[in-house]
């Protein structure tokens, strides 16, 4: 090739590319390209606009663009359509939703515990911090250092997810240190250099969490005894200041009978039952103790053991500040370079496929990343960035790498990748169903839950409810309970005298079973009265009837008709609407159904098994991300009778009215692969569609719907 033809050449390339907006994504090349050059490679080929627009949907919003959104991205003749698409993506709350639910599945976020008020407000928290990009060091810090009740905020479920505070400290450090240190707990960590004694040191630094949610102590206060002036005293006066002590303590407890204070309780029993999961109190002398089978000469078995850093530098516990402030502020620190390196290392591998560093969370101090100067520059990236994850990750998507062909020879285990562009990934069950979404209803991104108010209302009740109680006292509760006692007492009488004649008519042989139960309904109810009546006054009569009715999630939102134009409906015959009106009944299930009403994001985290979303291999959220992108028999059973079914049967969906507005089936065709790939068939894929078109006429339509839909060109990011 002639020095001309070379130099024309490069500059198409470079034409095609788009030169990077940003320094530093340049830079990032830079750093790439220099690996490649170590390591004998070339880049991979430019990616097309076609290949480009759904990859950054699915990147970054979790979707497959619509027809529209699509078509006006390719036909674009503006030179910064790139970053121009990246940056409105990154705004939207399509990002919302796939971010949440990366996240998700990272802090293993499930709604099928018995917390579910706390749980649906850890869910709604995350989604803000998303929405809101607050930093990723705040975020942390904030998820950490929660305290309080989950009407304060909803991040405590961050605490309530592990009752077992031992292992929640070895999920915190591999989540956001890199590092497992989970064999420690129970020994000496046989492949790493930590022992039993640095786990349970760490673990000193956040075992004063108290998730336990006793409610609310109703027992009047007791005066505590101070034991120094106690110990300054002669023994004679010793014994006469506990006796006094004793003293007013039996009349403190004599002002509040055990019957009143009992009426109170049941009073409450409805609305306390839920107070469980719903607080986290930091309680700052709490440590942990060694175990009864601890082994080590360094120790004892059920010696204290205090807080210690087991890398970096020591966690200085500042004047005024908890230990847990302190292992926070340590942890998140930019001079902490574990969790800077973790979170750069974490969204590489999300824009690119792979880490410079695998596994992301098992880093130890041998570990080299594939291109340690870029995984350096990244660290200083985040940072400048000032843990900005859209800030960060634009920076990523506006390489020119990100932007290049995807490499789809799969990386030899134990082997680095060097990154000559993305690697070809499955999308995860949620980028499936999401797409499917797009296909039946369009762009629904705005339908992300923002605020949940029926929560909202509940945890401002409960909050009323707590305050309240804390400001009456035992005291002004049972004084509640006694000017109630005179309409209690009128209804008991009136109970006794009709069991009274209950009794003097079965002593006349009269059959009184039906009346007894009767009656024993009636004395239910007035008990049940009298005590609502308590509630009643403390709160108000709607605060109370709610309080005692519980938490009731509003249902999803039904459509009363079909989304359909009125010129379709009337186009088909009766047994087509027919049919069209049971698909779109299938269609409208709601949460937790086949229905495709809502994105992932807002279905059941995670979704019930057998499901859709877990047949597709969505985490169970037992394990750090646990999701599967393995193929399975299932899963292609489920595209041929699920939500794709739906997609393909139902003339309500956006793909059938687009295919409907076509003319020809070699033109419905070419609207499939615009919706479904976002691209026309290739010369060699037209040649043969041109031929099952001749063959099976109008029938090829759906021939070549099943073969896309369920084909790998469809499930998989180019």
């Amino acid at each position: 090739m002639s020095p001309l033809r070379l130099l024309l050449t490069g500059l198409l390339t470079t034409a095609t590319l788009q030169a990077a907006p940003l320094p530093e994504s340049q830079k990032i090349d830079q750093l790439l390209s220099a690996g490649w050059d170590k390591a004998g490679l070339k880049p991979n080929a430019p990616a097309t606009d076609e290949v480009l627009v759904r990859r950054f949907y699915l990147d970054i919003a979790g979707r497959i663009p619509t027809l529209d959104e699509a078509q006006a991205y390719i036909t674009s003749k503006d030179s910064q359509k790139r970053a121009k698409l990246i940056d409105t993506l990154l705004a939207s709350d399509g990002y919302t939703s796939h971010m949440f639910n990366y996240w998700a599945d990272v802090l293993r976020l499930t709604d099928n515990v018995k917390g579910r008020i706390t749980a649906e407000a850890y869910e709604e928290w995350l989604k803000q911090q998303v929405k809101a990009n607050v930093p990723y060091d705040q975020f942390v810090k904030n998820l950490l250092t929660t305290d309080g009740g989950v009407w304060d905020s909803g991040s405590i479920g961050f605490w309530q997810r592990d009752e077992n505070k031992l292992d929640h400290l070895a999920y915190t450090v591999q989540v956001f240190l890199g590092t497992s240190i989970v064999c420690a707990q129970c020994h000496n960590h046989p492949f790493d250099k930590w022992s039993q004694m640095d786990y349970y040191h760490m673990a000193a630094f956040t075992y004063g969490m108290d998730t336990k949610s006793r409610g609310v102590d109703l027992n009047p206060k007791r005066q505590a005894m101070d034991k120094k002036a106690i110990q300054a005293l002669s023994r004679p006066e010793q014994k006469a200041y506990r006796a006094k002590m004793l003293a007013e303590r039996k009349a403190e407890e004599s002002k509040i009978s055990k019957e009143d204070m009992a009426q109170v309780k049941r009073a409450m029993q409805d609305v306390m039952k839920p107070l469980r999961y719903t607080s986290a109190e930091w309680q700052e002398g709490k440590l942990p103790s060694l175990p009864s089978d601890y082994k080590y000469p360094d120790a004892k078995p059920g010696e204290k053991v205090e807080s210690k850093t087991i890398f970096g530098k020591d966690a200085v516990i500042k004047p005024g500040e908890t230990r847990l402030n302190a292992f926070a502020d340590w942890m998140t620190s930019p001079e902490n370079p574990r969790f800077t390196t973790v979170i750069a290392n974490r969204m590489w591998k999300k824009a690119f496929g792979v880490g410079l560093i695998e596994p992301v969370d098992e880093i130890t101090d041998s570990t080299i990343a594939s291109n340690p100067a870029l995984m350096d520059y990244l660290g200083q990236l985040m940072i400048e960035k000032q843990y900005s994850l859209k800030s960060f990750l634009r920076v990523l998507y506006n390489t020119d790498t990100y932007q290049r062909a995807a490499t789809t020879q799969e990386v030899p285990l134990g082997e680095s990748y060097h990154f000559t562009g993305p690697i070809l990934r499955r999308m995860s069950a949620e980028q499936i169903w999401d797409s499917f979404v797009t296909l039946s209803k369009g762009n629904i991104d705005d339908s992300v839950d923002d605020e949940n108010a029926r929560l909202h209302q509940y945890l401002g009740d409960l909050s009323t409810f707590l305050g309240t109680i804390k400001s009456k006292g035992p005291e002004g509760l049972v004084q509640i309970a006694k000017e109630g006692r005179s309409h209690l007492d009128a209804n008991q009488k009136q109970i006794e005298e009709k069991k009274a004649k209950l009794e003097a008519d079965k002593a006349k042989g009269i059959d009184t079973t039906a009346a007894a139960k009767a009656l024993a309904r009636e004395a239910n109810n007035l008990r049940k009265s009298a005590e609502k009546d308590i509630l009643i006054a403390l709160l108000g009569k709607d605060r109370a009837d709610d309080l005692r009715q519980g938490y009731r999630p509003d249902k999803p939102a039904q459509q009363k008709r079909p989304q359909i134009d009125r010129k379709t409906l009337e186009s088909m015959t009766k047994e087509q609407r027919k049919e069209f009106m049971l698909a779109y009944q299938r269609n409208s299930r709601g949460k937790d159904g086949m229905g495709l009403t809502s994105r992932a994001s807002e279905q059941p985290s995670p979704a019930r098994p057998g499901t859709f979303l877990r047949t597709f291999g969505q985490s169970d959220r037992e394990l750090i991300q646990n999701a599967s992108d393995d193929a399975s028999v299932p899963q292609a059973l489920t595209l041929l009778n699920g939500p794709a079914a739906e997609v393909i049967n139902n003339p309500a969906s956006k793909l059938n009215q687009a295919i409907a507005q076509a003319g020809t089936p070699a033109q419905k065709i070419t609207t499939l692969y615009h919706a479904l790939l976002s691209r026309a068939p290739t010369t060699g894929e037209q040649a043969i569609l041109d031929g099952v078109i001749k063959e099976r006429g109008d029938k090829a339509v759906a021939d070549v719907t099943h073969a896309l839909i369920t084909g790998s060109q469809f499930l998989f990011v180019q």
